[in-house]
């Protein structure tokens, strides 16, 4: 029983360098794996928010009927942010004039097509950013024709505008 004990001792260095060796392999594929899946679960992220963009103005349009954006105080090739900015906030449509939030656009007057009434917010937060590493703006495309709207997260914010079609797309 002695003799036993005495050449059962452990473990040798090279056993113990070995297993060491076999968890630093799982560990660096492990690390490398997750940084794939931060990346992925943030562009699903981004296109889930891209999505609520869209569905925020489709539905400002379609209440108001404001299909040129004009009582938002949106012009072709402004700054997307002002949109997410004015969609976040309480927009009053009146006969004579517009109010974003407590903002009143003086330099414009409804059209005839404008519904007059109280909109919005139609969004949580004005300051929604992509959550992608290098994008931090969004670029709206908005046809007012076939009212079809893509959002998507840009890496630049010169990149980051609004571009407001009146094109028919069947012509």
């Amino acid at each position: 029983m002695k003799k036993m004990l005495k050449e059962n001792k452990g473990f040798s260095l090279v056993e113990l360098l070995i297993a060491l060796l076999i968890m630093a392999v799982i560990a660096g594929t492990a690390i490398t794996l997750f940084g794939g899946v931060l990346e992925t679960s943030k562009s699903g992220a981004d296109k889930e928010t891209a999505a609520s963009i869209e569905r925020a103005l489709l539905t400002y349009v379609n209440a108001s009927n404001d299909v040129d954006l004009d009582c938002l105080g949106i012009v072709d090739g402004g700054n997307s942010s002002d949109v997410i900015d004015a969609l976040s906030k309480r927009i009053v449509i009146t006969a004579t004039s517009s109010k974003v939030g407590s903002t009143t656009l003086s330099s414009f007057t409804p059209d005839d097509s404008d519904m007059p009434g109280e909109y919005g917010p139609f969004l949580d937060d004005g300051t929604i950013t992509p959550s992608q590493n290098g994008k931090d703006g969004w670029k709206i495309t908005y046809n007012t024709v076939s009212q079809v709207i893509t959002v998507e997260s840009v890496a630049a914010t010169t990149d980051a505008k609004i571009d407001i079609d009146d094109t028919s797309p069947w012509s």
